[in-house]
């Protein structure tokens, strides 16, 4: 009876040894690139911090003072985002919703256009950031094409003006990201029963009016996660700014998270930069992307609760 009882806490041990293994992975990628970061970042935050112990300081909630009241540049940067994500989530969104309604009609060879379309999102962001520069220079290949369609009578400096500057990055990042939302739709469209569609036409209705009454509302779900996916990673885009305008011009195409980068990580911000500032930027742009998604959780209840 005992061999058979310790037999059996072998096996349980065993077991749930797998389990506990499988657990620590991710255990250990959270609290070492997750939570440590962050705490770090939150400590810093109260001190000058140029990168040498021996000349770090505590200053209290200087750095934080200094953000609110000086910093106009940082929430200058603010107003930038929210307009790149106004410009952007719209349009990457209808474009994707239509695309995935046609592969989801399973015409023929739409496993190829779904590898296309989602290819995009597995390339390199810096790597697209260098071809768009490229397109658009002054002597690249969209100058090049409306000129050679009378279009334009001379060629244009994209990266000169704001306005011109923030539509490249808004096609460009459209580019990058839109192949991933069509993958998310049409993993929402497959979850809804085909019944419906079959008793929506038994009754007369027309496809627009399926879609309105029947598509959307039974998408509300998913939906509502993947337009939170869509915000809080256009909040954040970074990288792509960094590579194709690096802020041009005068600033006015930062994003938050590129202008705390540019200005306040090492490597990439001069080497005397007070990283302790940085951190005090990066918590404040931390707890307005908190709020900013408590909003929309908030305002996008209903999508929950439509069926």
């Amino acid at each position: 009876m005992s061999k058979n009882l310790s037999a059996k806490r072998k096996s349980h041990i065993k077991e749930y040894g797998v389990w506990y293994a499988m657990i620590a992975i991710p255990l250990i990628g959270f609290f070492v690139f997750s939570l440590y970061p962050i705490m770090w970042s939150v400590q810093k935050a109260f001190y000058f911090y140029d990168g040498s112990k021996s000349t770090m300081r505590f200053i209290g909630l200087e750095n934080f003072v200094t953000l609110f009241t000086k910093d106009a540049t940082y929430w200058t940067a603010w107003l930038t985002t929210f307009k790149f994500a106004i410009l952007k989530i719209p349009f990457e969104m209808s474009i994707a919703m239509v695309l995935a309604l046609i592969l989801h009609r399973k015409l023929k060879g739409s496993g190829l256009f779904r590898s296309i379309y989602y290819m995009p999102n597995v390339i390199s962001v810096a790597i697209i950031g260098v071809v768009f520069s490229n397109m658009f220079d002054y002597f690249g290949f969209i100058n090049g094409l409306l000129m050679k369609y009378n279009i334009i009578s001379e060629n244009i400096n994209w990266f000169e003006g704001a306005g011109t500057s923030m539509f490249v990055l808004v096609v460009a990042s459209i580019w990058n990201t839109f192949g991933l939302n069509v993958m998310y739709l049409l993993v929402a469209l497959s979850n809804i029963p085909e019944e419906l569609y079959e008793s929506a036409s038994l009754d007369g209705s027309s496809k627009l009016h399926t879609f309105f009454k029947i598509t959307l509302p039974m998408m509300g779900p998913v939906l509502q996660t993947i337009l939170l996916l869509s915000i809080n990673g256009t909040l954040l885009t970074n990288d792509l700014i960094l590579v194709t305008t690096g802020g041009a011009p005068a600033g006015k195409t930062y994003s938050i998270a590129a202008y705390v980068t540019s200005k306040f990580v090492p490597g990439f911000a001069d080497a005397a930069v007070n990283i302790g500032y940085g951190a005090a930027s990066a918590v404040i742009m931390a707890i307005i992307l908190a709020v900013v998604a408590l909003i929309y959780n908030t305002l996008s209840k209903k999508l929950n609760d439509i069926y």
